[in-house]
């Protein structure tokens, strides 16, 4: 009563308090708004501030890509520098574009054209994607104006025709030549290396990541976790799920037009249909000039032959929906113990659901519980979200379920190690053999460059004779290759696998090439196999013009296609010089 009556005396006071505080806190709250912000990048000296970027951010993600689970921020920066790049070249898109990319924004939703008047088709994709129309307008302009200025751009790369031949004559040149092979193994088995020698080749190379196309040595090994998991598969899952007959027969009804159907022509109605094969169409159609007839049966295929197939689907989709049904479950339980001290044991959650195992996985290669990028890709393979997650994920912190090619997977990672060198002790059986390879590589090229410097003119076969009087316990053998074409460039490495000699042996193809009769050659491999070759050129084939002027035309269109990538990629990575971000915004 005491505070009742206080209040009622001092009732106008307070009012009064109160609207001055209100007061003083929207002129800070708008003086704050009016603050500029710092800019989060600059694109040819112009300054991009964070509302202009979370804006397109924004228009764009709703638009262009609300599908996408993953960041667009790399696409928002190049459209940013690619629009700038359009208002420097003065390009400009008119209503009559503007209509147009509303017209096929609506086709490519609905994969057929409209008949809706303009405010409809605008309202509808206003709503569809959740932006107002000054909005969606104009974030089809920046689109169509990024469109315009690419398609310029490819507009002004040309393939003459003399062009596209020397390509193609390049690409169909062949090749045959004989080949000998010194390989690093065989020249190795007499050398011995010394602790100094081994110590300083590990000292060398230890600070380098191990790369096996590359081919050379290296003992860094790669940020590595070990983790606990949770794993329900889809077929250890169905041995927990059951089919009813009347499932079966539900299933075999509504599908039997698409799955089970039997169509045949048939030239008299003499045979039978079983009982199962209730439906039957008959169409007449007209054949030849006589205009015979021919009867259309269909017929399905009895339940009791597919009844089988069936349980198996239905087994299957049941598994499916019974695994994120029970991985759903388990991820619900871990949520909602975040906020406690103690932890649940994964050992004891997989004991109470029937499907559920708990692994510690190891890898596939090493055995061992401390897994790589590559480790975790292969044991859950279909899901480099699994691979982000557990690079990305803390200590002891329970991720979601993710779906991979088996199943369902809840991890938690339970130790973490960051890149650094192995010790000397835990690889020098690598290092060892390393070295003695090197070595023997290094003898194998001493003698090629020794036999073919001393024989310059002669044929290979005397080389031979050499080479197999003076390293009589060798395998000198000469192999003849088949044509070949020159190395091709795949995955940003030159490569190109010699049937002949059972590899990918792209800087013998490229040598192949640059032989002349009567010349021997020498290529080193080190990546696989490392070995030295010593080559004979038999004979060489150039590109048939006739097979290219046949062609000329889809030839030169992929020609065409190709060089305009190339040139684009070169300059848009010119174009980056002109962008700066200050702060990566997420």
């Amino acid at each position: 009563m005491v505070s009742s009556s206080w209040y009622r005396k001092h009732q106008k006071t307070i009012y009064i308090v109160m609207i001055f505080a209100m007061f003083v806190w929207g002129i800070s709250y708008s003086a704050m708004e009016m603050i500029p912000k710092k800019p989060v990048g600059k694109i040819y000296g112009r300054k991009i501030s964070q509302n202009e970027f979370a804006d397109m951010y924004n228009r764009w993600q709703r638009l262009f890509f609300s599908q996408s689970r993953e960041s667009i921020t790399s696409v928002i920066w190049k459209q940013f520098l690619f629009l700038e790049e359009a208002k420097r070249m003065e390009l400009v898109v008119t209503p009559e574009e503007i209509e147009n990319g509303l017209q096929r924004l609506a086709f490519q939703i609905f994969g057929t054209e409209m008949n809706m008047d303009r405010f409809g088709l605008i309202q509808f994709l206003c709503n569809s994607f959740r932006l107002n129309q000054e909005q969606l307008e104009r974030t089809l302009r920046e689109a169509l104006l990024v469109e315009k200025l690419e398609s310029s751009i490819r507009s002004s790369i040309q393939m003459p025709t003399e062009e596209a031949w020397q390509r193609y004559s390049m690409e169909n040149e062949q090749v045959k030549f004989n080949v000998l092979a010194l390989k690093a193994k065989d020249f190795s088995r007499s050398i011995n290396v010394t602790e100094d020698e081994t110590r300083a080749f590990y000292e060398k190379r230890k600070n380098v990541t191990y790369n096996p196309e590359s081919g050379q040595p290296g003992y860094k090994l790669p940020e590595r976790v070990k983790i606990e998991c949770l794993i329900a598969r889809y077929d250890d899952m169905e041995k927990h799920v059951s089919v009813t007959e009347k499932e079966m027969k539900e299933y075999y009804e509504d599908n039997k037009e698409m799955q089970f159907k039997i169509t045949g022509e048939e030239m008299s109605n003499d045979e039978t249909v079983t009982e199962d094969n209730e439906k039957e169409e008959k169409e007449t159609t007209d054949t030849g000039k006589n205009s015979e007839k021919k009867e259309v049966v269909t017929t399905y295929k009895p339940f009791h032959e597919v009844k089988g197939d069936i349980q198996k689907t239905l087994a299957k989709q049941k598994a499916i929906e019974k695994t994120h049904e029970v991985m759903n479950a388990l991820d619900e339980q871990l949520y909602s113990t975040l906020d406690k001290a103690e932890r649940l044991d994964f050992k004891d959650l997989a004991r109470l659901h029937n499907g559920v195992t708990y692994e510690i996985p190891k890898s596939k290669k090493s055995g061992d519980e401390l897994l790589t990028e590559d480790d975790v890709f292969e044991l859950f393979p279909g899901s480099n979200q699994i691979v982000q997650a557990v690079t990305d994920r803390a200590k002891y912190e329970s991720s979601i379920p993710y779906d991979f090619i088996e199943g369902t997977v809840i991890f938690r990672v339970i130790d973490k190690k960051p890149p650094a060198p192995a010790s000397l002790e835990e690889v020098r059986d690598r290092v060892v053999n390393d070295l003695i390879l090197e070595k023997g590589l290094l003898r194998a090229k001493e003698i090629a460059e020794k036999y073919v410097g001393a024989t310059k003119a002669a044929p290979l076969n005397e080389v031979v004779e050499a080479l197999e009087s003076e390293y009589k316990n060798t395998d000198i053998s000469v192999i003849e290759t088949d044509y070949i074409t020159r190395p091709a460039r795949l995955f940003d490495k030159e490569s190109k696998y010699i049937e002949a000699l059972g590899e990918d042996r792209p800087n013998v193809a490229k040598k192949a090439f640059e032989l002349k009769p009567d010349q021997l050659g020498i290529a080193v491999e080190t990546s696989g196999e490392k070995a030295c070759y010593i080559m004979e050129l038999v004979d060489k084939k150039p590109a048939d013009k006739n097979a290219f002027e046949k062609d000329k035309e889809s030839v030169t269109k992929r020609y065409l296609y190709e060089k305009q990538e190339t040139l684009l990629t070169e300059w848009q990575n010119d174009m980056n010089r002109h962008l700066e971000i200050y702060v990566r915004f997420q």
